[in-house]
């Protein structure tokens, strides 16, 4: 059998074990689990949803996951970090969410401090999703990267894996009553300077 990562243990035990599960009625703090993971964790997951209007800016989003940590484990997943992008300074703890900033070069860049001002960095170049169409008379030409996938709407497409295509191009046609939009599903891992995160990818690109 294969082995089980850390994180991903964790995340059984969690669906088995919730705090709620040793609430035992009475005072209202009994059975609710204390203990917050300061420093970086060993393994996180966390969340991008992107939406990208057509000629427009994209609504960028962050979501911080389940996190574990082979030296201290944290029995309900909570951890408190220290956010910075540019002049957004804030706490956050699983299942925080931030609305990201995209730079002029369309990355984005944020930093995790923990309570030793370990700084962990994030630099995500997103101009390939951004700009992952062109369209092309009748037809709609998707990029779609590696480890991603694509789907249409309402046209009868199967899903597109990025890893199966030979140049990353999907084509399809315009005529073929697909909706004005397509989403794109990455799933990427250790996508920070520390080397500890998985990251999930959701983008909805509108291409008129």
């Amino acid at each position: 059998m294969r082995k089980l990562s850390l994180l991903t243990l964790c995340l059984v035990v969690f669906s088995l074990l919730s705090c709620e599960m040793f609430h035992t009625g009475g005072n209202p703090d009994e059975g609710k689990c204390s203990y917050v993971l300061m420093e970086h964790a060993t393994e996180m997951r966390n969340d991008i949803d992107m939406e990208c209007p057509y000629d427009s800016n994209c609504r960028i989003g962050f979501y911080f996951g389940p996190a574990a940590s082979s030296n201290d484990i944290s029995d309900c997943g909570v951890y408190e970090y220290k956010f910075v992008q540019n002049e957004n300074i804030m706490k956050i703890r699983l299942n925080s969410s931030v609305k990201l900033t995209l730079d002029s070069d369309e990355h984005v860049r944020f930093s995790l401090f923990d309570i030793k001002n370990v700084e962990k960095k994030y630099d995500f170049d997103l101009s390939g999703i951004i700009h992952s169409f062109n369209v092309r008379g009748d037809s709609v030409d998707v990029n779609v990267m590696k480890d991603c996938r694509m789907d249409l709407f309402s046209c009868n497409k199967k899903t597109v894996y990025g890893n199966n295509l030979l140049n990353g191009k999907y084509s399809f046609s315009i005529t073929d009553g697909c909706k004005d939009h397509y989403s794109i599903d990455c799933s990427w891992e250790k996508m920070d300077s520390l080397g500890t995160d998985n990251i999930e990818l959701f983008a909805t690109i509108y291409w008129k």
